[in-house]
């Protein structure tokens, strides 16, 4: 049994309440500019906007890198949160591995959720990984400016984003490299939605943007060919992480979808 989840809830900006879920090595802090935006844009209605992070993630305790969990137990942390604080027929975000968590979720209880989105999600096959990859996760917890170095490669034109908030980002990564990372790394590697994904029926938008360097389109195609009530967009100038490089397009997009 693991402690609740930390979340932060914003009142009175949608239709439906939202829950946004971040992806592998990150936190919270990675929806911050989806919120401004979104704010400034304006109210959709009376309900919240939720964004939770993992177990060992953000503000959440350190987690123990002897202690592996699962996808399925990363989908019942957030199952949890819904259900601790009396949710229904919720809207749900999810970016890279956020979104296979996201699939995992309406896989488990599909009568919770009215419509998704998956940014850049990690494939429902997975991830091929070899020895190289847990070398590099090894050699990420054992140093702060390598973390840095490759969360941020994760996002188109890095350079341009406020330090500050290049620094949170790359301090989170560090803290979650350093626990669940080897948990993450056995998901990845092990994991397989396929044929559970033919039964969601959830409306869910995939993006996915051209000049995504981590999670090829070809497994986007395959997700949206999977799920009966899916829509693929392809973004032509966006990376891995739509929601940071383009809070505007991101922002409008998922109020579109939503409404």
């Amino acid at each position: 049994m693991t402690a609740p989840l930390f979340c932060e809830k914003h009142p009175h900006l949608a239709k439906k309440d939202t829950l946004f879920i971040h992806g592998n090595l990150a936190s919270t802090a990675w929806w911050r500019p989806t919120l401004t935006e979104w704010r400034h844009t304006g109210s959709m209605g009376d309900r919240q906007l939720i964004f939770a992070d993992w177990r060992g993630c953000g503000k959440n305790a350190d987690w123990p890198q002897d202690r592996p969990f699962t996808i399925e137990d990363l989908a019942s942390d957030y199952l949890d949160l819904i259900e601790r604080e009396h949710l229904e027929d919720v809207n749900l975000v999810g970016h890279s591995l956020g979104g296979l968590i996201a699939l995992q979720m309406m896989i488990m209880a599909p009568k919770r959720f009215a419509k998704a989105v998956l940014l850049d999600p990690v494939g429902a096959g997975g991830v091929v990984l070899d020895e190289a990859m847990y070398e590099a996760f090894r050699q990420m917890a054992a140093s702060r400016d390598l973390t840095r170095a490759v969360i941020l490669s994760t996002v188109k034109n890095a350079e341009t984003l406020d330090s500050a908030f290049s620094n949170e980002l790359a301090e989170d990564a560090f803290k979650a490299v350093r626990g669940i990372g080897t948990s993450v790394l056995e998901i990845l590697k092990t994991v397989d939605l396929r044929e559970a994904a033919t039964q969601v029926r959830t409306p869910t938008l995939i993006l996915h943007g051209e000049h995504d360097q981590i999670i090829p389109m070809r497994d986007s195609e395959e997700l949206a060919s999977l799920m009966p009530a899916a829509l693929l967009e392809k973004l032509s100038s966006a990376g891995h992480c739509w929601n940071v490089e383009d809070a505007k397009g991101f922002t409008k997009r998922l109020k579109e979808w939503f409404t």
